[in-house]
């Protein structure tokens, strides 16, 4: 693997581990999901909290996929 293929890989690991744990820690019943620009803050609860980790979980699944085409598998 080249240099750049293992600089693609790298940045794709990290960006899998940084939402594994975000995704964990908004499963968390107790916790909220704020979505929020510079004037406008929303919190996200129940359902639609539900449905921010569905899109979540399938960022981190293209994220996956891109690196077993890199040849780099989770297991």
């Amino acid at each position: 693997m080249n240099y750049r293929k293992i600089k693609k890989v790298n940045g794709l690991i990290d960006e899998i581990e940084t939402f594994d744990s975000l995704i964990k820690d908004v499963q968390s019943p107790f916790r909220k999901i704020w979505v929020s620009t510079n004037n406008t803050v929303v919190t996200l609860r129940g359902e639609h909290k539900t449905k921010v980790i569905q899109v979540l979980l399938g960022i981190r699944g293209e994220l996956a996929r891109e690196l077993e085409e890199l040849g780099v598998t989770e297991e």
